[in-house]
């Protein structure tokens, strides 16, 4: 099964757009008569959905798991008719937003999220100063006593030039995060908990080198204490607990993007890929190299309305001169990175590969439904990458979206684990940050 989705993922990367504008030939019986007039077409209602009748059987085919995930949330999708005829996401942003949009204070609300159930603000300002940059202060509080904040400045054109700078300072403080012992063989009795404060501060500098190759230099220095939470406390044995230190990261990296949207991509390349370096500041205990790639294919097909999407994420952690690496620091998968149908913290490693496939397909204008299945696994070492460890994870959801790039989404996934929710309703504007899942 892993080999075989690999081979379609390789394949599918390579595929060219053709899927999405091939028609079929006409015959010689089927070529219209100039001497015959041409029936009036029936308009069709701004409010239907495009058929798919005139497609090929093969399009019907593809499109199957859709028209089942269709049927079992066409309740929903009535409400979301109605949502979207009534505007209600744009009504909501005329309240918390300025009157050119570019600035605001709005709610952010998650139930699964990274930190869990929780509720908090967002405010920004897209055109400071009238010039594009972009200031952004978010926090958040859960459940559990967990909560986190962090500020962010981007100039896209520092002084005129074509460098891009961006900074962001970040605070979490968890009082109940998750780990489970045991790496990719860990189960659900292998939970302990831990608390964690982290205050982190990075800059990134970035620059077009050619057509759309893009370099870019980080660096980071964090403050992270952690030690065994509430009962399962995760035992003093793993790496960062009961430590306190201070860091600083240096990652070099190229990125490659010839998506026609960051906020709602239909086709095109996203090549991610570059290392890290991390340094105790005391470099008594820890010091690790790090590596990552990070592959997405969007595929348009039918008339361009929906969108095939392909990734394959591969990253790894190597410590250096028999130091070590703090266990918050690992490579993770689960409902926010990746694995969607895992808790928050399931899987943790030196190395993570990952695989996804994602349909998305338009339910109205400002409405997207997307059905996904994900493949990954964790480990410490290459020789212990295996076909029968891969993990999975397959679920469906819808996005809602507004002409400002606003979006909030909800999703339900299975694995093995049983069936997860997320929801997750601070409108994110569209931004990257770590190894996150960037475009999903």
């Amino acid at each position: 099964m892993s080999r075989l989705l690999f081979v379609i993922l390789i394949a599918g990367m390579l595929a060219t757009g053709g899927c999405a504008t091939g028609q079929p030939q006409l015959t010689s019986a089927q070529q219209p008569n100039p001497r015959q007039p041409e029936p009036e077409k029936a308009e069709q209602s701004e409010e239907e959905p495009p058929s798919d009748e005139e497609d090929p059987l093969v399009y019907r085919l593809l499109a199957a798991p859709e028209y089942l995930w269709e049927g079992f949330t066409y309740p929903f999708k009535r409400l979301s008719i109605f949502y979207e005829r009534v505007d209600l996401l744009e009504r909501a942003l005329d309240f918390f937003l300025n009157e050119e949009r570019t600035g605001g204070v709005y709610p952010r609300f998650s139930f699964g999220g990274a930190i869990s159930t929780g509720v908090g603000f967002t405010a920004f300002h897209n055109n400071l100063f009238k010039q594009q940059k972009k200031v952004r202060l978010s926090y958040l509080t859960a459940v559990r006593g967990n909560q986190t904040a962090d500020l962010s400045y981007t100039d896209p054109a520092v002084l005129g030039s074509r460098f891009k700078v961006g900074t962001n300072l970040l605070f979490l403080d968890f009082d109940e995060g998750q780990f489970f012992l045991g790496g990719n063989r860990a189960g659900e009795g292998d939970l302990t908990k831990f608390d964690l404060e982290q205050i982190s501060w990075d800059v990134k500098v970035s620059r077009p080198v050619v057509g759309n190759l893009r370099g870019s230099l980080l660096g980071r220095f964090f403050h992270a204490d952690a030690g065994g939470g509430r009962s399962p406390p995760t035992p003093a044995t793993v790496s960062g607990i009961g430590t306190s230190i201070e860091a600083f990261e240096v990652s070099p990296g190229v990125l490659y993007d010839t998506r026609d949207s960051e906020f709602r991509p239909s086709t095109g390349w996203l090549l991610d890929s570059g290392f890290t370096f991390t340094e105790q500041v005391d470099g008594r205990q820890f010091r690790y190299l790090g590596y990552w790639a990070d592959a997405q294919r969007y595929i348009p097909v039918f008339r361009g309305n929906r969108v095939l999407l392909l990734r394959v994420y591969l990253a790894k952690l190597d410590s250096l001169n028999d130091r070590s690496i703090p266990f918050y620091e690992l490579n993770l998968l689960d409902l926010n990175h990746g694995l969607r149908g895992f808790e928050r913290g399931r899987w943790r490693g030196e190395g993570a590969l990952l695989f996804n496939v994602e349909w998305r397909y338009p339910v109205w204008e400002q409405i997207e439904g997307s059905i996904f299945f994900d493949e990954g696994q964790v480990f410490n070492n290459f020789r212990d990458l295996n076909t029968r460890t891969f993990r999975y994870s397959a679920g469906g959801g819808f996005r809602f979206v507004t002409k400002r790039k606003f979006s909030f989404r909800v999703q339900v996934a299975a694995s093995e684990d049983g069936i997860l929710g997320l929801l997750k309703g601070d409108l994110e504007f569209s931004r990257g940050r770590g190894a996150a899942l960037s475009g999903f």
